[in-house]
């Protein structure tokens, strides 16, 4: 959980955020994590990887640590948490920035035929 912690690299478009009541949240979804860094969205689990733990939540990820898995994974968070919605509306067309994260990992990995 030290990912959450160094709040200036945290991503607040794609990625996680904390809200008043103290829960961890991505887009609409709760986001809890198990003792052995498993990732719990919607129902179902993913790994927690060290790839999957940055891109949830770092601006700028360390490439070195995604792999083919992890970008499969975080699609399948994003779009089960409409995180990268704007205003993360399942119905709301995509949200984009001019982030590297944007155009390095969202902007191919997901839909644009929605």
């Amino acid at each position: 959980m030290s990912y959450l912690y160094d709040s200036t690299s945290l991503d607040k478009d794609f990625g996680i955020r904390k809200d008043d009541d103290g829960d961890f949240r991505i887009g609409r979804s709760l986001i809890e994590f198990g003792e052995n860094s498993d990732i719990y969205v919607d129902g179902k689990t993913y790994a927690g990887t060290p790839g999957l733990y940055e891109l949830i939540t770092r601006k700028k990820v360390n490439k070195s640590l995604i792999t083919t898995g992890d970008l499969k994974n975080y699609r399948r968070i994003l779009e089960a948490s409409s995180a990268h919605k704007k205003h993360n509306n399942p119905k709301g067309p995509i949200k984009t920035t001019r982030g590297v994260k944007f155009r390095e990992f969202i902007s191919h990995n997901i839909s644009w035929q929605e």
